[in-house]
């Protein structure tokens, strides 16, 4: 009544294809959604990127603007076929395409789970408790050397006293720096390049530092620990999370638009 052992792992196998094949295509929803906030369809690490080559022949052209159906379609058609197949009769062609089917759901849920956690804007602006703190980010290609993975990037911050009706002064700082493998770097200093600035209401201070990184793209966030003057309150500035990334390639769209004002 039970089947032999031999069909009732057969059974398995192909339940199991059935659900990575599955994961898979959530999983390329939610790559959709990452590719849409991030802007580009760079997001795999060169590492990965041969990984998927061999993989997904072809996923680079899937991910291309204006194409979504396009990645579940490949998934479709390298991996749905083996979650079809009797695995008594193509065992070996069945336990390929699971293993693929596998290798590529934990890259890709692994990457995903990095692009949600990762900044996509290469700036941001926050205020905390009547201090704002604004911040921008850019690539210094001229000191970034890839083949000794070093990635440098500058990163400009405006601190303003927004509402706060006492001088604060920022007397600490802390960072978190993640790039895109996941690797975190948390830096402590004693206020600002060398500064305790105290703001009046209204006043900014204004400052550039640089960063490197060991991969391409990463995120930074972090606080600045800010003292009330008068009333001795003392409170964490909050730094929203920016992007540590290259340019965007411009879209089909952005550069239809810059072609028609060019033209205006």
């Amino acid at each position: 009544g039970r089947g032999t052992p031999r069909a009732r792992a057969s059974t398995t196998t192909m339940n199991v294809a059935r659900v990575a094949y599955r994961g898979l295509l959530r999983a390329t929803r939610r790559l959709d959604q990452q590719l849409a906030r991030h802007g580009t369809v760079d997001v795999f690490p060169e590492n990965e990127c041969a990984r998927l080559r061999e993989l997904l022949p072809g996923y680079k052209i899937a991910l291309a603007p204006n194409s979504r159906a396009a990645l579940r379609a490949l998934v479709g058609d390298a991996f749905r076929a083996g979650a079809r197949l009797d695995a008594r009769a193509h065992a070996v062609d069945v336990g390929r395409r699971l293993d693929d089917a596998i290798a590529a759901y934990a890259l890709l849920n692994r990457r995903l789970a990095l692009l949600e956690s990762m900044a996509a804007d290469v700036s941001s602006d926050t205020l905390t408790s009547g201090v704002r703190v604004r911040v921008r980010s850019a690539l210094l290609p001229e000191m970034s050397d890839p083949r000794e993975g070093e990635f440098w990037y500058s990163y400009t911050v405006v601190v303003k006293n927004e509402s706060v009706d006492e001088p604060v002064q920022v007397v600490s700082r802390r960072w978190e720096i993640r790039d895109e493998e996941g690797r975190v770097q948390d830096v402590l200093g004693v206020g600002l390049v060398g500064f305790q600035p105290v703001l009046e209401r209204g006043a900014e201070f204004e400052y550039t530092s640089r960063v490197s990184l060991e991969r391409l793209k990463g995120t930074m966030s972090g606080d600045f620990t800010v003292v009330g003057q008068r009333s001795g309150a003392l409170w964490e500035a909050v730094v929203g999370a920016f992007a540590l990334s290259p340019p965007r390639a411009p879209t089909a769209n952005a550069a239809a638009a810059d072609a028609d004002a060019a033209r205006e």
